[in-house]
This record gives C-alpha cells, sequence and structure tokens, in this order.
C-alpha cells in the first residue's frame, strides 16, 4: 500500500463515522416498502461527516441517492440477474438498491438497511415496465 493509501484510509474512515439516527424517524418507511417500484431513486438524508460536506456544498437536505431494483426474481434478463445474484449474498426475497459508498464502491444491498433513515422516493416519470428491466 503506498503512501497515499496509507492516509487515506484514516481520513475515509473518519468521513464514513455516522451520528445516532433520530428518535423518530421521518419517513414512513412501511409506506415506501409499499410505494417504492423498480427504477425508483431513493434520497437519503445521511448522517456520516461526508454526509454534511454534501448537503453543505449542495443546499440540499438528501446526500445519497440508491437505485431500487426489486427482487433478484423481479429482474426480467437472466445474465442482469445472475450478476445481481453474485454481488448479493443474501436473502433473495430482499427488495434490493444498488449504490455507491465512499471506501466500498458500487455495492447492492437491501432497502431494509435504510429503515431508520431519512428517505423521498424519486420517480422517473412516462418509464414503461419494459423500460425499468
Amino acid at each position: 500500500m503506498g503512501l497515499l493509501g496509507l492516509l487515506s484510509k484514516p481520513v475515509v474512515g473518519w468521513l464514513n463515522q455516522e451520528r445516532s439516527g433520530q428518535d423518530a424517524p421521518l419517513s414512513d418507511f412501511e409506506r415506501i416498502v409499499f410505494e417504492v417500484k423498480q427504477c425508483d431513486v431513493l434520497l437519503v438524508e445521511g448522517r456520516s461527516r461526508v454526509s454534511d460536506v454534501i448537503k453543505k456544498i449542495t443546499q440540499s437536505p438528501w446526500s445519497h441517492a440508491a437505485l431500487y431494483i426489486g427482487r433478484i426474481h423481479d429482474i426480467e434478463d437472466p445474465d442482469l440477474r445472475k450478476i445481481i445474484g453474485h454481488h448479493y449474498q443474501g436473502d433473495p426475497g430482499d427488495r434490493l438498491m444498488i449504490e455507491s459508498l465512499l471506501s466500498f464502491g458500487t455495492i447492492v444491498r437491501p432497502l431494509s438497511a435504510y429503515e431508520a433513515e431519512h428517505l423521498r422516493i424519486c420517480r422517473p416519470s412516462r418509464l414503461s415496465r419494459h423500460d425499468s428491466q
């Protein structure tokens, strides 16, 4: 590992540290789970230091976005379903998100990871089911 790697690891760790969550969630997670559709983007009001920087620079309460892809069996394309299955080792019935996280890269993780977060759904208009696949 080079000097840059040695220096960046503690900085990234510091930036990724999160504050504790809200006592009362600002979003109705059960309603979000009911309403979310494939290709919706979930906006997240992150609680990490890097989230605070992003919110300050963008002057927005949202610091993070993740793409909802549904359950593995919701993905019609067999090759894409295989790729997602390779990157997610959890329950195939889990509702999944694709996102990029500092120091982790692009990952697939369950929607349930955001249960305690402040969320909003952004839905593209006039997107057909075929397009979402």
